[in-house]
């Protein structure tokens, strides 16, 4: 049986991890997943956004029907996004072509002002050309990574070259767009993939 976590407190856990975060411990050993469980926490917010083919995706109504992991990043950023998406991207091989067919990685950029929709396809298929990037407003992106329980911050002035803070959490919703398990920053692979493993036959269940 899966541990609820209250909005609250999920809340409070996911915006406490930042980008400079490290991996933390893994749960109790009464979890069969090495990810945190956070049923209910979070639910997918319903804002539009533009994916890396130049087309419109609404973050929970084109999520639907696949089990979604979510994680906000930018481009430029030097060590946490892209060890993330290499991981995810080698969790995801570890999964059969069913599994693959029914799981979905979304990145959505916390730094809309350089992360256009064609920089995003070519970064994100460098890990995986499967992977959906979404760029939007920055009042939009700030809306869902708040209604998420991620944190962001951008220095006040943008010329030039600047790094971008931001939640190292990713979360993982269910073909419902209702929230399941986060990941840490640090999560190997090998336990990605068997966290999906199970949460895939779970959702099955359903």
């Amino acid at each position: 049986m899966r541990i609820t976590i209250p909005l609250a407190g999920g809340l409070a856990l996911a915006a406490a991890l930042t980008a400079c975060s490290g991996p933390s411990g893994r749960p109790g050993d009464d979890s069969p997943y090495n990810g945190t469980e956070i049923d209910g926490a979070f639910t997918l917010p319903s804002l539009t956004f533009t994916d890396n083919k130049g087309e419109e995706y609404d973050l929970r109504a084109d999520s639907a029907g696949a089990t979604t992991a979510v994680f906000f990043g930018f481009t430029n950023c030097p060590d946490i996004c892209p060890t993330t998406m290499a991981d995810m991207a080698q969790a995801v091989d570890m999964l059969d072509p069913a599994e693959q067919e029914r799981f979905k990685v979304v990145f959505v950029t916390a730094d809309p002002d350089r992360d256009d929709p064609e920089l995003m396809d070519m970064w994100l298929s460098s890990f995986d050309p499967d992977f959906t990037g979404l760029s939007g407003t920055l009042e939009d992106t700030d809306a869902a990574a708040a209604d998420l329980g991620i944190s962001v911050s951008r220095p006040d002035d943008r010329d030039g070259d600047y790094q971008v803070g931001h939640g190292s959490q990713t979360l993982v919703f269910s073909p419902e767009g209702e929230s399941e398990l986060m990941w840490n920053y640090g999560t190997e692979p090998d336990d990605i993939a068997a966290d999906l493993k199970l949460l895939l036959k779970e959702d099955d269940a359903r």
